[in-house]
């Protein structure tokens, strides 16, 4: 539970999140970054969202509401992020028609996968916080 409560903390962090000093190290301006990064998450919760809802029922809307928070917390990318979560949610869609133990699997990955992303932008942005104190 505890797990679940920190990972919900880091997920919805990313709402917070501002743009990313790594992204200008890739080439990108912040934004485009940033924006990079929640388009990546989202296409990984949709991802997760389908799986979720396959083995669990469409009641469990866990992904979704993240998903929700985010767009109301970065409107300016809501098409965007609205896109990629159903792009995530399509893919996984056309590979599991049905939940088994690699469905389950997946969603455990992908949950992983999605926190490490959150964590990130988390870890980037606090890393900007620092340098503006400066």
């Amino acid at each position: 539970m505890r797990i679940r409560a920190r990972a919900a903390a880091v997920l919805l962090s990313l709402a917070a999140a501002t743009a990313s000093a790594v992204a200008q190290d890739r080439g990108r301006t912040p934004e485009e970054g940033y924006e990079a990064q929640l388009v990546e998450l989202a296409t990984v919760l949709g991802r997760a969202h389908y799986l979720r809802i396959t083995c669990n029922g469409r009641q469990d809307a866990r992904w979704r509401t993240y998903v929700r928070h985010m767009i109301s917390q970065e409107s300016d990318y809501r098409s965007e992020i609205t896109r990629s979560f159903n792009d995530g949610y399509r893919l996984e869609e056309a590979r599991f028609p049905f939940c088994d133990s690699e469905a389950v699997q997946m969603e455990s990955e992908l949950r992983a996968q999605g926190l490490r992303l959150a964590q990130g932008l988390s870890v980037r942005n606090a890393g900007e916080r620092a340098e503006e104190g400066e």
